[in-house]
């Protein structure tokens, strides 16, 4: 029969093997190569179809499948990732087709404290974006908008000019964070929100 002291001293060796078990599975998330991820983002986007290997199952809204819409296969730094396109645009014809992930998303409710969670995930991703695209891509910053609170995007733009389709260019890849409040932001959830978002220009068939 165990003592109550038998039982404490079992629960003092768990305790620290419970502690190395989570510290483990912190460093092996903290371990993932973000530039595998960067690497696997920039060739889907080059595919005859882009972004088609990343497609995942078919989003739904309820019990129907939403057309040209799919949760993604692919993840960057474990977030929620979704691959799209739009057809038709500029007079039916261009496509532009769309690989986008939420890092990090928070409510009203504490703006100055989820502020900085969304300014470090923020700048962290875009300084690991600058670090695996490296010389090929250039980076420019905005933090100018009417429409939100707080806002900063960093457009990442190939070196080498890519054959433009159709007249608008969409960036081809982004990270952005914008926080509106009740009332401001056009089309926003109030609240934080960071993004990374990946696009790709095509004709349309």
């Amino acid at each position: 029969m165990q003592t109550c002291g038998d039982k404490m001293k079992r629960y003092l060796i768990l305790l620290p093997l419970a502690a190395l078990a989570a510290c483990a599975q912190g460093e092996a998330a903290e371990g993932k190569d973000p530039c595998a991820a960067i690497s696997t983002i920039v060739a889907a986007r080059g595919e005859d179809e882009p972004f088609t290997s990343l497609r995942g199952e078919q989003r739904m809204l309820g019990d129907s499948p939403l057309p040209d819409a799919w949760e993604s296969s692919e993840t960057f730094k474990d977030s929620a990732c979704r691959v799209s396109v739009m057809r038709g645009f500029f007079g039916g014809e261009t496509n532009i087709h769309i690989y986008i992930c939420d890092l990090f998303e928070a409510g009203t409710l504490d703006k100055d404290a989820d502020g900085e969670l969304a300014k470090a995930a923020y700048e962290g991703a875009v300084s690991d974006a600058k670090a695996c695209l490296g010389d090929a891509w250039t980076s420019e910053t905005n933090t100018e908008s009417g429409q939100y609170e707080v806002y900063s995007k960093t457009v990442f733009k190939p070196v080498e000019p890519e054959e433009q389709v159709g007249e608008f260019i969409a960036d081809p890849l982004y990270l952005e964070m914008h926080y509106a409040g009740f009332g401001g932001g056009r089309n926003s959830t109030p609240g934080w929100l960071v993004t990374l978002q990946a696009q790709k220009q095509t004709k349309a068939e």
